[in-house]
């Protein structure tokens, strides 16, 4: 399901049927300014759900998937067997679920750059991806370049932290 149209069926749910949320712009009345208050917040919500739907799925099955295998492997059957508790368990569990997760949760997060594109359109947010969709629509090409770019530059720093974070928590990944 992609990321747009999720977000104009939460739109017709909560700003049209239930009237819960507004349906669109960063602030109250159009504004484009930002304060922690909650009139502000309320036009994050819908957002924010509708980016962090697709890939949170995408994140807890594959997190599932990792730490049933590590839990069927023979050293957790050791560690239990040597009496160690749940906690002790679970944390070399999840020392060892760490780098799996961790490449995951970069590449979702380069993805929601993506999926951010039509999800500021449709909810008239202003930011790179409603930027991008402008130049687009008016042909500005140098806008476009370098926007393009900026995200572009964004995701390869994205990989290459998530590379050495996965390198400093699992030593066997070190590279020659």
């Amino acid at each position: 399901m992609p990321h747009y149209w999720l977000g104009m069926v939460l739109v017709i749910i909560f700003s049209v049927t239930l009237n819960v949320l507004p349906a669109m712009g960063a602030g109250p009345g159009g504004s484009g300014e930002w304060a922690w208050n909650w009139e502000h917040m309320r036009h994050l919500v819908l957002p924010a759900v509708t980016l962090s739907v697709i890939p949170m799925g995408i994140v807890t099955r594959t997190v599932r998937g990792i730490v049933a295998e590590i839990l069927n492997q023979d050293f957790v059957n050791t560690l239990r067997g040597k009496g160690l508790r749940r906690g002790g368990i679970l944390l070399h569990v999840a020392k060892n679920a760490a780098p799996g997760t961790l490449a995951i949760m970069g590449l979702q997060l380069g993805y929601l750059m993506g999926g951010s594109i039509l999800v500021e359109t449709v909810f008239s947010w202003p930011g790179t991806g409603f930027l991008l969709n402008s130049a687009i629509f008016q042909r500005d090409i140098p806008v476009l370049q370098g926007t393009i770019l900026v995200l572009a530059l964004f995701f390869v720093s994205l990989n290459l932290l998530v590379d050495l974070m996965q390198t400093a928590l699992d030593p066997r990944i070190k590279r020659a």
